[in-house]
C-alpha cells in the first residue's frame, strides 16, 4: 500500500504546483520559495527550471514529458523535480516576492 500513498502525493505535488505556478499572485511566491538560498533543493530546481517550468505549463503533463527528448523522464521522475514547498519561505514570500513581468 505505500507504493499508492507515494503516488498520491506525486500526483498533489503535480497538480498543487500547476494550480499555484498558474496564479499571477502566487508565482513569485513560489520562486521565492524555490529559489531561497536555504532551501535545500534549489540548486537542482535551478539545474532542472526549465524542465520544470514546461511541466507546470504545460496543457497535458503526460504529452509533455512523452515529448522530451532522449526518454530520460517519466512523469513521475519530473514531478518530482518540482521543490518542496517550506512554509516558512512561503510567509516570507508575502511580502518579499513582487510579481515579475
Amino acid at each position: 500500500m505505500p507504493a499508492l500513498r507515494y503516488d498520491l502525493e506525486d500526483l498533489a505535488r503535480l497538480h498543487y504546483g500547476r494550480v499555484l505556478w498558474q496564479s499571477p499572485e502566487t508565482r513569485p511566491r513560489l520562486l521565492y520559495v524555490w529559489e531561497h538560498p536555504e532551501h535545500p533543493h534549489r540548486e537542482r530546481f535551478e539545474e532542472n527550471r526549465a524542465l520544470v517550468v514546461g511541466l507546470l505549463e504545460c496543457e497535458d503533463p503526460q504529452r509533455y514529458v512523452d515529448g522530451l527528448p532522449d526518454g530520460a523522464w517519466s512523469l513521475r521522475t519530473l514531478t518530482r523535480e518540482i521543490p518542496c514547498m517550506i512554509w516558512e519561505f512561503w510567509d516570507e514570500s508575502a511580502g518579499a516576492a513582487a510579481p515579475r513581468d
